[in-house]
């Protein structure tokens, strides 16, 4: 079929109507040879397309299809950190990785949303739905999501409105408490990310601690009642609070050792931690384990400097799976839970 285009006008003209028209078949067929190509014979959307590009259409305006539609085939992925963090950081290396490969099997685009510095920077990207990977909840940006409508799975962390893709933090955290008390360990020092964008520094456990990252305050209020359970002096249990990598968890170490001497375990939050607060005791010539037990979180460093790594394993590609598919699905709400794993190693 040859078509002869008049001039540029009729070019910028070209919709799915008119081109539906022209051809003398429905709307919805014409539409499909984009959005819906396996619903069509392979030579049907062939002439659709050669026909369309003979006239200069390129196929739909997505945006503007998703300001009609309200839907974008997009999905956001708003985590605490700057933008670059999913690239350094193992675990969300990982999880981003799940996240991805969902992506590609649904036929849907992703965009990261970074948390840090953005704190109330009002959230007016389009997408289908939110992915909360460990989030401080009270930023605009969060509360901007939640009260849009669309569909949000949480990571680490429950709402009750929201499904979840989480392990069981507070009972793998209890887990390394436990392990470590039955060490005879009594005097802890604990490497965390902040509890709120704020937080930051060195406090002790007299009382629970507070925030809006709720993984964190389910990891570190756990081990408080497990120090409290077991008749630990809580003012001889302390919490250091900093970013989140290698360099700060050294610095954190070293606050917590330097200042509390008596510190003869250091439950780190993650791995990254864990490998911070190692380099700190060797270089001090600390012995790990004989003089301080260190724990880390999410079996990503099995080795630090020679020392094998106690830590809780999870697997975070299948937590990114899994929150996809929660998310497109839209069922009924629903916590999955994964399974974890406390790896005895030789760090404590």
């Amino acid at each position: 079929m040859k078509i002869n285009v008049n001039d540029n006008k009729d070019k910028k003209r070209i919709t799915i109507k008119s081109l539906a028209k022209i051809m003398g078949i429905s709307h919805t067929t014409v539409s499909n040879a984009w959005n819906n190509p396996e619903k069509l014979s392979p030579e049907l959307r062939q002439r659709i397309l050669q026909y369309a590009s003979e006239l200069g259409f390129q196929g739909p305006d997505k945006l503007a299809r998703a300001l009609r539609t309200g839907k974008s085939d997009t999905i956001g992925v708003i985590f605490n950190d700057s933008m670059s963090y999913v690239f350094i950081d193992p675990h969300d290396i990982a999880l981003m990785r799940g996240i991805a490969v969902q992506c590609e099997e649904q036929n849907v685009n992703l965009v990261l949303i970074p948390l840090r510095k953005r704190q109330q920077t009002p959230l007016n990207t389009l997408v289908d739905g939110y992915i909360l990977n460990a989030t401080h909840n009270n930023a605009t940006m969060i509360q901007h999501a939640l009260a849009h409508g669309r569909p949000v799975v949480t990571l680490d962390f429950q709402f009750p409105d929201h499904s979840s893709v989480s392990i069981d933090n507070a009972c793998a955290m209890r887990d390394i408490a436990r392990y470590l008390a039955d060490k005879g360990h009594r005097h802890f020092g604990i490497i965390a990310f902040p509890s709120q964008p704020s937080a930051q520094g060195m406090c002790d456990l007299t009382a629970p601690v507070t925030g809006d990252n709720l993984l964190m305050l389910s990891r570190v209020n756990v081990c408080r009642e497990v120090f409290q359970q077991r008749g630990f002096a809580l003012d001889t249990c302390w919490l250091y609070q900093t970013r989140h990598d290698e360099e700060h968890g050294e610095q954190a170490a070293k606050a917590l050792l330097e200042t509390h001497p008596e510190i003869t375990a250091l439950i780190c939050l993650s791995d990254r931690f864990a490998v911070g607060a190692i380099h700190y005791c060797q270089r001090q010539q600390l012995a790990v384990p004989q003089r301080v037990a260190v724990t880390g979180f999410d079996n990503l460093a099995v080795e630090v400097a020679g020392i094998r790594l106690t830590t809780i394993a999870q697997d975070a590609e299948k937590k990114g799976e899994m929150a996809v598919k929660l998310l497109l699905t839209r069922g009924p709400v629903t916590h999955y839970e994964l399974p974890y794993q406390l790896i005895i190693r030789e760090s404590a």
